[in-house]
């Protein structure tokens, strides 16, 4: 497997954006905010291309998309999965 947040393979972690296709405008802001290349264009939209380079917890895209179109899986959820992970790894040792 590839990158591991706190020990946890990241592609368990379900933490990435969705865009929402009837709000996106296609004004690229997205593609050029995000410094993991989490955005690309495919076919003349923004795409989530690279999910699982998204940093856990940052939703700086988020914040800058003035339609309102990209959003994140709420932090309840999420903290309730790593929590869930981080004991599963943790009993699997190194």
């Amino acid at each position: 497997m590839g990158e591991k947040y706190h020990g946890i393979p990241r592609e368990e972690i379900q933490w990435f954006p969705t865009i929402d296709r009837e709000k996106c405008t296609k004004c690229g802001v997205c593609v050029e905010f995000c410094h993991q290349n989490v955005f690309s264009w495919v076919d003349d939209d923004p795409s989530v291309s690279n999910p699982y380079g998204c940093i856990v917890g940052c939703t700086g895209c988020e914040g800058r998309c003035e339609s309102k179109a990209i959003s994140f899986p709420g932090m309840r959820k999420i903290t309730e999965e790593l929590r869930k992970l981080k004991t599963k790894y943790s009993e699997k040792g190194p």
